[in-house]
């Protein structure tokens, strides 16, 4: 890994293991950490400006109050790996993007645009005034994710972890679904549920362009 980084030019320094890990804030950095310039935030508009430039309807994920870093950073790899166009969450209230985030990004959090907004109200106002319909998992609902209509213009919202969706942000959302349940635990992990979520779109989306062989 040293010699990698010097042949890139990169300046290196060896510390020990403890020191190492008070820097990174946890002790899952795997004996390396790599100090980078501040990180650029995009904004909503931003997002929606890429969806437009791929010619595609706006797909993007919406965190609300994750508190596990974890989940946050699989949830970023997820929503990467699913092709969305970016994530937005609030900067208050929730789990930052901490080195333990980007772990478990994978480096996914490298390659998405990333929108922190004072408020997730603000962003779905934004959203919703773009056209995107909001769509979140409620195990209360009576709606199938499999079965529900998840084409067009998209936001997938995730609450947190313990208390799930706020009253007014589940207010706001244009559809709640659930996902059949086989076994005796009631619902799922918050990731989890919105890494499925994510790749119904796709798949969704997929089966409509075999149809069509349009673009959705």
């Amino acid at each position: 890994m040293t010699d990698s980084a010097r042949r890139l030019g990169l300046p290196t320094d060896r510390v020990p293991t403890d020191q190492l890990t008070r820097i990174a804030g946890f002790d899952g950095h795997q004996g390396v950490l790599l100090e980078v310039d501040e990180r650029r935030w995009a904004d909503a508009g931003e997002i929606l400006e890429r969806a437009a430039a791929a010619g595609r309807d706006p797909f993007v994920l919406v965190l609300e109050h994750l508190q596990d870093p974890v989940n946050f950073g699989t949830l970023l790899r997820s929503a990467e790996a699913a092709g969305v166009d970016g994530v937005v969450f609030p900067e208050r209230g929730a789990a930052p993007l901490s080195a333990a985030a980007v772990k478990a990004s994978a480096g996914a959090s490298e390659h998405l645009l990333l929108a922190r907004l004072p408020t997730i109200g603000e962003a779905i106002h934004e959203l919703k005034a773009q056209g995107l319909r909001l769509v979140a998992a409620d195990q209360e609902s009576a709606a199938s994710a499999w079965e529900a209509d998840l084409s067009g213009p998209l936001a997938i919202v995730v609450g947190s972890e313990g208390s799930g969706l706020s009253g007014a942000t589940k207010r706001r959302c244009d559809l709640l679904v659930s996902f059949p349940m086989a076994g005796r635990v009631a619902s799922l992990n918050a990731a989890t549920a919105g890494a499925l979520l994510l790749f119904e779109v796709v798949r969704q989306r997929a089966s409509a362009m075999l149809e069509d062989g349009a673009p959705r």
